[in-house]
């Protein structure tokens, strides 16, 4: 009896969730947007061009109303050109459990480890002393805030106005239209765009149709670090 009384009582204080999407290796439609984590750092003299590089995506992602791909799939590519002040990178495959599926993205914003790491940082005195990270306010790349209770919660923009909504899932964009799926964006704001912590960096192309992501660097001795982030959108 005692171990079913405690059996209720978890039961009763863990947070409801709607029904997730079934996980899979899916094709994402045009629009859909991955929000990935670099898993090693890049320097100049460290990598070279053909040279294999992955992300990873920080959340699951929508790709149809069933359909979700997971958290940890992996998009992979290559650099394909890199020197002292520049670097250009082509991910072109999704994959996950030994399967692939090919895949085009453009870049949409980017942020440093340390701003991917201050979105996991609750913004008031008194959550910094709240154990539960369920019942946090944080502050994503590019501004929105995300209100939680109980492991999910709203996200709102710097207006005050909901934007997004946020559960053990990920951070998602409203839909645009009735219809259409959320955006997943992981620790990025629902309207970030370009670049976050990189001041030496600029973009020369965001990429997409089969074209490379380029960044050009003001210095030579450029370093993006594991840890930083990407947001990117399936294109055609």
């Amino acid at each position: 009896m005692q171990c079913l009384i405690a059996l209720f009582l978890v039961l009763i204080a863990a947070p409801v969730y709607g029904a997730g999407g079934m996980k899979d290796l899916a094709a994402p439609p045009p629009g859909a947007t991955l929000p990935v984590v670099i898993n090693r750092t890049l320097k100049p003299h460290h990598v070279r061009p053909g040279q294999p590089i992955s992300a990873e995506l920080i959340q699951t992602v929508p790709v149809s109303a069933k359909v979700e791909l997971p958290k940890g799939a992996k998009l992979d590519g290559r650099v394909v050109k890199v020197g002292g002040s520049s670097i250009s990178i082509l991910f072109d495959r999704l994959g996950w459990k030994g399967r692939t599926i090919p895949v085009r993205v453009k870049l949409v914003a980017a942020a440093a480890m340390m701003n991917v790491y201050d979105t996991g940082v609750p913004l008031s005195g008194p959550d910094r002393g709240t154990a539960s990270r369920s019942d946090w306010t944080t502050r994503q790349v590019g501004g929105d805030q995300i209100f939680l209770s109980g492991g999910s919660g709203t996200v709102y923009d710097r207006y005050s106005q909901p934007v997004g909504y946020a559960d053990y899932t990920g951070v998602y964009a409203n839909p645009s239209a009735p219809g259409k799926l959320p955006r997943a964006v992981g620790p990025f704001s629902t309207t970030a765009s370009g670049l976050h912590g990189f001041p030496e960096f600029s973009i020369e192309s965001t990429g997409g149709a089969g074209l490379p992501i380029t960044l050009i660097a003001s210095k030579p001795n450029w370093v993006i670090r594991s840890g930083s982030a990407l947001l990117l959108e399936v294109v055609r």
